[in-house]
C-alpha cells in the first residue's frame, strides 16, 4: 500500500508557526538597531525565545545589574590625616559601624577641658547652694525676733540681703553649669565628626584611604565605598522602537549577557523613563549606535539573582 508522502494540512500548519517565529524574530532585531558584533547574543536569543512555547516576546533590551539607589560613595567626614581604618575589602558592616577615624589629639583635649570646665562650674554651683539654707534660717530667726520686738532692724535688712545675693549667685552658677555643658558637647561633636561611621548595613567593596595618609573632604574621592545591602534591580536600554509594546509591570526574563546559556531571572518592569537618551552601554569595541535613542527601563527582580552589580545583562519582555 502507498503512503501519502506529506499531508498538506499538518505541512502547511508548520511551515506558517515556523515563518511566524522568524518573522517576529526579525521585527525585534531590526527594530533593535544593533550591530552585529554589539548584540550578537540578543538575536540569539531573540529566536530561541519566540521558537519555544510560553509567552510570547516582544521586545529585547541590553541592561546593567545595579543595586537600588547605587553605590554609597563615602566621603571623609573632614579634613585630616587618617589614623586608622577598622575595615577592609569585603567586609560586611552594620548602620553605625566605625570605619575610618581621623588623627584627633587636638579634639580629645579639648573634650577633656570642657569635661573639666563642666566638673569646676557644678563644684562652684554646689557651693553656692550649700550657703543658701543658712541665710534663709538665718533671715527666718531674725523675722520671728522682730514680731517679737527684739531684733536689730539693721541686721536683718543685712540677711536678707544676704540671702538674695547668695540666690543670684546659685543661678550665675548654674548659668555657668549649661555653658559648660553646651561646649563639652560642642567638643564631643567635634571628636565625632572625624570618625566615618556606615549610614546603613552593606559591604565595603572599595577602600581608598590609607593611614596615616592625608584626606581631603573637599576632593571629590572617596574614602571608601560601599554596596548597600539593598535589592538589585536593572537598568535597561529600550529601544525607541519597542517603547509602545513594554508597559509597568509587564514580566521580563533577564539573562547575563556573556552569550553562554544560563537560567534567566524573573522579574517585572517598575517604571520607563519619561525622556528619550543616548545609549551608555557602549564601550570603545561596540561601534556607536548612530541615530538610536533608547528609554531607560527599570526592572525588579522577583528573588535574588545570581547576578552582580555592574554586570551586563539581555532583558526580554513578555506579553
Amino acid at each position: 500500500m502507498n503512503l501519502p508522502l506529506f499531508r498538506p494540512g499538518a505541512g502547511h500548519g508548520f511551515r506558517r508557526a515556523a515563518s511566524a517565529s522568524l518573522v517576529l524574530a526579525g521585527v525585534l532585531l531590526s527594530a533593535a538597531g544593533c550591530s552585529d558584533r554589539a548584540d550578537a547574543p540578543m538575536r540569539a536569543a531573540a529566536a530561541s525565545t519566540t521558537a519555544a512555547a510560553g509567552p510570547r516576546a516582544v521586545a529585547m533590551a541590553r541592561g546593567k545589574v545595579e543595586v537600588t539607589g547605587g553605590l554609597l560613595d563615602l566621603m571623609a567626614p573632614q579634613d585630616g590625616t587618617v589614623e586608622s581604618l577598622a575595615v577592609a575589602e569585603g567586609d560586611e558592616v552594620r548602620r553605625g559601624q566605625v570605619l575610618l577615624r581621623l588623627a584627633s589629639d587636638a579634639a580629645r583635649q579639648d573634650v577633656a577641658i570642657a569635661e573639666a570646665e563642666l566638673q569646676l562650674a557644678q563644684a562652684r554651683q554646689q557651693a553656692q547652694a550649700a550657703r543658701l539654707p543658712a541665710a534663709r534660717q538665718l533671715v527666718q530667726r531674725l523675722d520671728e525676733a522682730a514680731r517679737a520686738g527684739a531684733a536689730d532692724l539693721q541686721r536683718h535688712d543685712d540677711a536678707v540681703q544676704a540671702r538674695q545675693d547668695i540666690a543670684a549667685a546659685v543661678a550665675v552658677a548654674a548659668a555657668d553649669v549649661q555653658v559648660a555643658r553646651q561646649r563639652l558637647a560642642q567638643a564631643r561633636g567635634a571628636l565625632a565628626r572625624r570618625v566615618l561611621t556606615a549610614p546603613q548595613d552593606g559591604t565595603v567593596v572599595r577602600v581608598l584611604a590609607q593611614p596615616g595618609a592625608h584626606a581631603d573632604a573637599q576632593s571629590g574621592r572617596p574614602a571608601l565605598v560601599l554596596l548597600p545591602h539593598r535589592p538589585l534591580q536593572v537598568r535597561a536600554e529600550l529601544n525607541e522602537s519597542f517603547a509602545a509594546a513594554v508597559r509597568p509591570g509587564m514580566r521580563v526574563s533577564v539573562v547575563a549577557d556573556t552569550g553562554a546559556a544560563g537560567r534567566p531571572a524573573a522579574g517585572r518592569v517598575l517604571r520607563l523613563s519619561p525622556v528619550y537618551g543616548a545609549s551608555r552601554l557602549d564601550d570603545e569595541t561596540t561601534p556607536p549606535r548612530v541615530g538610536v535613542r533608547v528609554l531607560d527601563c527599570f526592572i525588579a527582580f522577583d528573588q535574588t539573582p545570581d547576578l552582580r552589580v555592574g554586570q551586563d545583562v539581555r532583558v526580554t519582555f513578555h506579553e
